[in-house]
């Protein structure tokens, strides 16, 4: 049989709009290699580079390819929008753009405040439009409720890291406490669906389940940034001095370590999920692991500048090295399913 071309693959002709959590992911680790930097050295910034060309080079190409689909099988990006699942994942685009946006603010600042407001507005759109669509379904039931849901709604505590830094206090406010009241609200519906609706979650959606630490982990990265805590995050000009000053413990308040607790609790919690997932196929719902776990990384290595607690630069390099191997052995395994035309990727 002959071989269909690459371009004409199910996956790149029809691209699904949960390819987008690819680029959540790679541009996390970026961040997170960025405040790697007091740990490991300067070279780390440079791996925090290349990170972030890769996850720019990535959206640039699904993005390119999700608009061919758009002009040529419109009834496909309709369906998605229509599902009660996939539906949540159109907030990665808005997401990629203001995680792109908190990238660039390190290695391209110019780029920065257009990449977040481009990502900004289109969160506030879609955040409403999927809400709309939640509350005016007549098909939506309960066991459609999944940890995905949080992505539209909760995602809002991404808008803050970039835009702290950039000068947008009260919008990142206004952002990070919608994402905040969401947080609590879609937590209790997913923890009721999980616990009490059957059938239960479909084994190829439980690494959604990882989706669980992005709240608590980001939330704490955001919080520093609002609240004046924030350590400084490293650029290829700051982290030389990064490197050779010693490091004077910050205080840090109530909330930012109850956030933190939370991105511990939820991480163990995850780590008991661990035997369960080993034995899932790859596919594309495995990507759901990626930004949570770099998440935690940029997590545990912010919590530095507040605790010198023995165990903590340990839990550092295991979860820098953790994320870091996840998410490139996620990236070489979907290349070669790619390659190969596979159809896990049709998610």
């Amino acid at each position: 049989m002959a071989r269909t071309p690459l371009l004409q693959s199910p996956f790149l002709r029809s691209l699904p709009i949960p390819a987008f959590a690819m680029v959540m992911g790679v541009s996390g680790l970026s961040l997170a290699w960025a405040r790697a930097v007091p740990l490991l050295g300067v070279w780390a910034i440079d791996v925090s580079r290349a990170l972030g060309l890769i996850a720019a080079g990535l959206f640039s190409t699904l993005l390119l390819l999700y608009l061919r689909k758009l002009m040529r099988r419109p009834v496909g990006a309709r369906d998605e929008w229509q599902h009660p699942v996939k539906s949540a994942f159109f907030a990665a685009v808005s997401v990629s753009f203001a995680l792109l946006g908190a990238v660039a603010l390190v290695h391209a600042p110019a780029l920065a405040q257009p990449l977040w407001a481009l990502g900004a507005s289109l969160q506030l759109l879609v955040m409403l439009l999927v809400l709309n669509a939640w509350v005016h379904r007549p098909s939506l039931q309960p066991a459609h409720a999944s940890p995905i849901w949080f992505i539209p709604a909760v995602a809002n505590v991404v808008i803050p890291l970039a835009g702290v830094p950039l000068g947008f206090v009260v919008i990142s406010w206004w952002f990070f406490a919608v994402g905040i009241l969401f947080w609590g609200l879609l937590l209790t519906v997913v923890m009721a669906r999980l616990l009490f609706v059957q059938p239960p979650l479909p084994s190829p959606l439980t690494p959604s389940l990882a989706i669980f630490l992005a709240p608590p982990t980001v939330g704490f990265l955001s919080w520093i940034q609002l609240t004046g805590q924030a350590p400084a995050l490293a650029t290829p000009v700051l982290a030389p001095a990064l490197v050779s000053t010693p490091t004077l413990l910050l205080p840090l308040d109530g909330a930012g370590q109850a956030l933190f607790g939370l991105a511990l609790f939820f991480a163990l919690f995850l780590l008991t999920q661990a035997p369960r997932w080993i034995r899932l196929p790859f596919g594309l719902p495995s990507w759901a692991l990626s930004f949570p776990s770099a998440a935690f990384a940029a997590t545990v290595l912010a919590y530095g500048h507040f605790s010198q607690h023995p165990g903590l630069v340990g839990l550092q390099a295991v979860a820098l090295a953790w994320a870091s191997l996840l998410i490139a052995g996620l990236l070489l395994r979907t290349l070669w399913a790619v390659w190969r035309q596979e159809p896990v990727l049709m998610a």
